[in-house]
């Protein structure tokens, strides 16, 4: 019966949807080796047969997670570079470094587990993470290659220069919270100018950093007493 084989599937992929979440949600708090398939089927409220069908080890889990979270972001990233597609390179690379902290942000867990969790794959997940994070690495080392030839950013090496990109911005999964100080999108302004400070030729910069904060001060300051974020 049709309905029924559509309802089979969408219970399917609901209860698909449940383990992801229970085990990113696990994974992030306990670390990959102190996170049981046990522990997750638990959570769910599975049997262990149940969790086999849709993952048949943990292993298949982790490389899920990582490669779906490691899509997405290059999604979030590439879309939001193409929204600027008509600006020069400085632009670009606000675009791009608001969409990298943007999503860190909005999905936490799962970009901690991206980014500290790459040790605990086999050869096979690792390799194809890597491949991943190799591409999205290279949509900012375009920018800035652009951005040299065009004679706006000035940077020794290049390379260098999209590691310290990637471990600055990749923190803020880490210390951020909602309701504090600043919005998200000052904190990637604040990134942004910070990194461009030492990257622009003199002279080029557009200041978004300023600007932003003369229009939000007047609202924060009554929360003076509240931490930085």
């Amino acid at each position: 019966m049709p309905g029924g084989t559509e309802r089979e599937s969408g219970r399917g992929a609901q209860t698909e949807r449940e383990i992801y979440e229970a085990a990113v949600r696990l994974i992030s708090e306990r670390g990959y080796h102190g996170t049981s398939q046990r522990a997750i089927a638990d959570a769910v409220g599975l049997q262990m047969s149940s969790l086999y069908h849709h993952f048949p080890s943990k292993q298949d889990l982790l490389v899920d997670i990582m490669t779906r979270s490691m899509r997405d972001l290059i999604s979030a990233v590439e879309q939001a570079v193409a929204q600027a597609r008509r600006d020069g390179p400085e632009q670009r690379l606000r675009a791009a470094i608001q969409g990298h902290i943007l999503f860190h942000a909005d999905r936490r867990q799962e970009a901690f587990i991206l980014d500290s969790e790459l040790r605990a794959l086999e050869s096979v997940g690792r390799e194809l993470v890597i491949k991943l994070r190799d591409h999205y690495e290279q949509i900012f080392a375009d920018i800035l290659q652009q951005g040299m030839a065009e004679g706006v950013f000035r940077i020794p090496d290049r390379k260098i220069a999209v590691f310290m990109l990637m471990a600055m911005c990749t923190g803020v999964a880490i210390w951020y919270r909602p309701g504090g100080r600043l919005p998200l999108e000052t904190v990637a302004d604040i990134y942004t100018d910070l990194f461009l400070s030492g990257a622009l030729v003199s002279g080029t910069s557009t200041n978004v950093l300023d600007e932003s904060l003369d229009v939000r001060r007047s609202s924060s300051k009554e929360r003076q007493g509240q931490p930085l974020t």
